[in-house]
């Protein structure tokens, strides 16, 4: 756990593992996002307005989300901390979602085709904040003892963590605590880090063989939210059981892949039965010279 990454030369200042990686993984999607739209000929100067609005907007929804959840204290103050996690991913994307949507209404850009853009930076931008939250100790992961598949790839957490606070106050008894080390744990941020990273990776790939603007949003974001589903039991604060060994985490993300499934379906016959195909990418009244 390295919750202060380094120290400004010359000052006290110390720099958190998690305001870094979350600094980086904003600059990165931005910079990613932007150079595929002109890729695509879409007008960036714009877009980059949008993509900044509706950054800021997802972290505050994403955060107040967290905070209503916990029964936490909900205020302009708690609402401006961004500790190592403590935020919703998919309320935050959903509000994001919709400020794009009203973003590229204004700059005359189809949707689709700026989430085709927009879907790489945010899998990159999720990469560099999972990695903040291990270092930093955030968002850990649940209990995995000696027997259970994982342990090899085991963490602990040293006294003032949050992991070493729950398993040595809430959760006495806990196997494996120390004076010195939390209970081992799944390195689930860092599961999810590599979820971001196949998630990247399918995004480029199905922007080299896409059909049709809004392949790459449906595909990646379907993979992504797959991967979630998986990963939600491994997490310390795993969404409650509904449904047999079903949880509500797996049911909504289910119920979210239908929605994508069907949207596909659906954007792939408009495609099928419209002059272009909807390959909103080779121009447009929207689009820029290259």
């Amino acid at each position: 756990m390295h919750p202060e990454l380094f120290i400004v030369p010359g000052t006290t200042f110390a720099v958190s593992s998690y305001g870094f990686f979350m600094g980086l993984a904003l600059v990165s999607a931005w910079l990613l996002s932007l150079a595929l739209a002109r890729g695509d000929r879409l007008p960036t100067e714009r877009l980059g307005v949008v993509f900044v609005a509706s950054a800021i907007v997802g972290l505050v929804f994403a955060r107040g989300i967290w905070l209503m959840q916990q029964g936490m204290p909900f205020g302009l103050t708690e609402l401006r901390q961004l500790p190592s996690g403590g935020m919703t991913v998919f309320g935050g994307a959903f509000a994001a979602l919709m400020v794009s949507l009203i973003g590229c209404r204004w700059t005359s850009v189809p949707l689709l085709a700026w989430l085709d853009c927009g879907v790489p930076g945010f899998a990159l931008g999720a990469i560099f904040e999972r990695i903040g939250a291990l270092l930093a100790g955030g968002d850990f992961g649940r209990y995995v003892g000696p027997e259970d598949l994982g342990h090899m790839f085991a963490i602990s957490y040293p006294p003032g963590s949050p992991a070493f606070l729950l398993h040595s106050v809430s959760l006495q008894g806990l196997p494996g605590v120390t004076d010195v080390a939390s209970a081992p744990v799944h390195p689930v941020q860092g599961y999810e880090a590599l979820l971001a990273c196949v998630t990247l990776g399918v995004a480029l790939w199905v922007r080299r063989t896409r059909r049709y603007s809004g392949a790459v949003f449906f595909v990646a974001i379907a993979v992504f939210v797959a991967g979630r589903a998986l990963l939600d039991p491994l997490r310390h604060d795993a969404s409650p059981e509904v449904l047999g060994p079903l949880r509500l985490a797996q049911i909504s993300g289910l119920g979210l892949l239908l929605v994508l499934w069907i949207a596909s379906r659906v954007q792939a016959s408009l495609a099928a039965a419209t002059p272009g195909g909807l390959r909103f990418w080779e121009g447009g009244p929207w689009s820029t010279t290259r």
